[in-house]
């Protein structure tokens, strides 16, 4: 074995005087060094084009078709319906009758017809200026008693619950699409206005709900509400 001492262990060159360190020299690594790379790292992207899928997509399906309306509660007949604007009817005809009546009768006490001899109308004379006036007066008040009371009846009350006299009776509601609650006293009375209106125009109004899928009047779509079994 040789006598001579091992050599001492070599220290780290130094760059010659002078001159800086070139960058990095003596630094920590940057974080991650040598950890593995992230998932997909160096994979080949989607060929060109190509389209990714559509946002609700499952399996390539896409969305699914909306669903019909379904009623809280099945539709209501169209011959309940028409039974029920019988009785409101009736109800609103028998409010009135008894100034209209009275009405009449002064009218046909306060005008005297004259005849010819041969029995022929020739004319007709006021002969209380007073009675005319009460009897037409009595007239105004009884159609107006008829159509506040339909106002009330079919418009605010049906709006606030659902349900007119008539319908009540015959156990009949509206309801509003979207809630599945009472329209309301203002919708409610939109709604009767509308009914009044367009059935005065075209009777095909009370007809539709015949082959409407939803049994809807053309006033039921405008304020969208439905008939429906309480």
């Amino acid at each position: 074995m040789s006598d001579q001492p091992p050599y001492p262990p070599q220290e780290p060159q130094q760059p010659p005087y002078g001159q800086q360190p070139p960058p990095g020299y003596g630094q920590q690594p940057p974080p991650g060094y040598g950890q593995q790379p992230p998932p997909g790292y160096g994979q080949q992207p989607s060929p060109y084009g190509q389209q990714p899928p559509q946002y609700g997509q499952y399996g390539g399906g896409g969305y699914s078709p909306l669903a019909d309306y379904q009623p809280p509660s099945p539709y209501a007949g169209w011959w309940s319906r028409v039974a029920a604007l019988i009785i409101d009817g009736l109800i609103g005809t028998l409010a009135s009758a008894i100034p209209i009546i009275i009405g009449a009768v002064l009218l046909s006490t306060s005008v005297e017809v004259q005849s010819d001899p041969y029995g022929n109308t020739s004319e007709s004379e006021v002969t209380n200026e007073g009675l005319f006036a009460l009897g037409i007066i009595l007239l105004i008040v009884g159609f107006l008693v008829a159509f506040l009371f339909q106002i009330w009846n079919q418009g605010i009350r049906q709006g606030k619950g659902g349900q007119s006299l008539g319908k009540q009776f015959l156990g009949i509601t509206v309801i509003e699409m979207s809630t599945g609650q009472p329209q309301g006293a203002g919708k409610g009375a939109l709604r009767w206005l509308l009914y009044y209106v367009l059935a005065s125009l075209c009777f095909l109004d009370l007809l539709w709900p015949l082959w409407d899928k939803k049994h809807q009047t053309w006033h039921d779509m405008i304020v969208s509400s439905v008939v429906v079994k309480a």
